[in-house]
């Protein structure tokens, strides 16, 4: 089934709100008006007979009544009956209403609105009271009755023109909604022209949220947001690009030099052996750097599942400072390894990280250093350490950055990408890592959640 539009959906919001809104407005004024109407022909109904007989016990002449009734009632839909001692009676109906009808209303010594009959000729009410008084003939009963025919016919006549109102607002919603509609949504197609007219060059230039309605300002805040985050993903890309690119461009220049002096003329066996050694020296940096690159990749997009165990930050520590001691040897560096505790992490990248940090330390620590691994707990964290020494970072602001090296770095091997994929790794697990230089040291901590079991 296809999906109905906004403009669709809009107007039969708008004509079922306004259907049922007419509906509830003209039933209560529908009923306002029956009670008021009703309300008014009881009191006048009470009123008449209060009147009447006070006239019969004032000693008035019934036959006098019908005179006085003619005038002061409607005889198309009023009802008189006096009935008299010796039952003679005096007679006043035009209505079509049988007197047996009349006669069963019960008697009442006052009339109130409380004491009024009522009872359905042919589909109109019929209101009544009947007294019993006193005159000066003797005893007499009084029957006043009203027929609300009128009534009836005014109400009928209410119902019919709100219906017609009703309907003729409906429609002239049905008609008026979506063009009002449409109307209201320019804003929202100018807004999808621009953002669709969006390139990377413009992504800077952020939408004037102020020319658009209140309710647009939101998306329209929300849309600048969302350029320039693009903005700085892009301007991330492109720089990214070109440092790949400077550091592809090295390697594969020296490709190029090695085959084309080797090609330059004939050699000894010997010969192209060294230049075929060279050229897989230079092809396993080239694959390192691909490795790495396609870590980072896969770890910014969080495709990389992780095997998290309960690791012994002691033994861990100490397979690394064993696995690296031959490189330590080379420059007289000592370990001094403070650890306890666990780590809730996956082995291979905690190995991965704690690796590249202390080879970064081995390698731009003085000869004869010491290198200091400790554990901690931070908070809800357990954080391992790394301090070694050294000369303070000119912009230590860039140190996780991709492929930036520190001017005491950049005739030492390597891309630049180590301490990108520490950052990696731990934002996989929901840790981070921090840098600080104090007391001549320069000091990397990693911090691991601890999960509760």
């Amino acid at each position: 089934m296809p999906e109905l539009s906004m403009t669709l959906r809009l107007t039969l919001t708008f004509v079922l709100t306004l259907a049922l809104a007419c509906t509830g407005i003209s039933w209560t004024l529908y009923r306002a008006l029956s009670g008021e109407l009703t309300w008014r022909d009881d009191v006048m109904l009470v009123n008449r007979a209060n009147q009447i007989g006070q006239l019969l016990q004032d000693g008035a002449e019934p036959q006098s009544l019908p005179l006085y009734f003619n005038r002061m009632m409607d005889t198309r839909q009023d009802i008189l009956l006096i009935h008299t001692a010796d039952s003679e009676n005096i007679t006043i109906n035009h209505t079509g209403v049988q007197r047996r009808l009349l006669e069963a209303i019960p008697m009442q010594n006052e009339a109130t609105i409380r004491t009024i009959a009522r009872t359905t000729v042919d589909g109109t009410q019929l209101s009544a009271v009947r007294l019993a008084v006193s005159g000066g003939e003797g005893p007499l009963t009084i029957t006043v009755a009203r027929l609300a025919s009128e009534r009836k016919h005014m109400l009928e006549q209410y119902r019919y023109n709100s219906v017609l109102i009703c309907i003729i607002a409906v429609l002239a919603c049905a008609a008026l909604s979506p063009l009002l509609i449409r109307r209201g949504l320019r804003s929202i197609s100018a807004l999808s022209r621009l953002t669709a007219d969006t390139d990377s060059r413009g992504l800077r230039q952020p939408l004037r949220v102020s020319d658009l309605p209140a309710e647009l300002k939101p998306l329209g805040s929300a849309l600048n947001v969302m350029r320039r985050k693009l903005a700085d993903d892009f301007a991330r890309l492109n720089q990214f690009a070109d440092d790949l690119a400077h550091e592809l461009r090295t390697p594969v220049n020296i490709l190029l030099g090695h085959n084309q002096v080797a090609l330059a003329r004939p050699r000894m066996a010997e010969e192209y052996q060294q230049v075929l050694a060279n050229n897989v020296e230079e092809l396993e940096g080239l694959s390192r750097l691909t490795e790495s690159i396609l870590f980072l990749a896969r770890a910014e997009h969080h495709a990389i599942r992780l095997k998290k165990a309960a690791l012994p930050c002691g033994e861990i520590i100490a397979e690394l400072v064993d696995f690296l001691s031959y490189s330590a040897e080379e420059k007289q560096i000592a370990f001094a390894v403070h650890c306890s505790g666990e780590i809730v992490a996956d082995r291979v990248l905690l190995q991965r990280v704690l690796i590249n940090l202390l080879s970064n330390a081995i390698r731009y620590s003085p000869d004869r250093a010491t290198i200091r691994i400790t554990t901690r707990a931070v908070g809800e964290q357990r954080a391992i350490e790394i301090a070694n020494p050294g000369e303070p970072f000119a912009a230590p602001e860039n140190l996780f950055n991709r492929f930036w090296r520190g001017d005491n770095a950049r005739h030492s091997p390597g891309y630049g990408l180590g301490l990108s994929l520490v950052k990696a790794v731990m934002a996989l697990h929901g840790g981070g890592v921090s840098y600080r230089f104090a007391d001549g040291q320069h000091r990397f901590t990693v911090a691991f959640p601890e999960e509760r079991r």
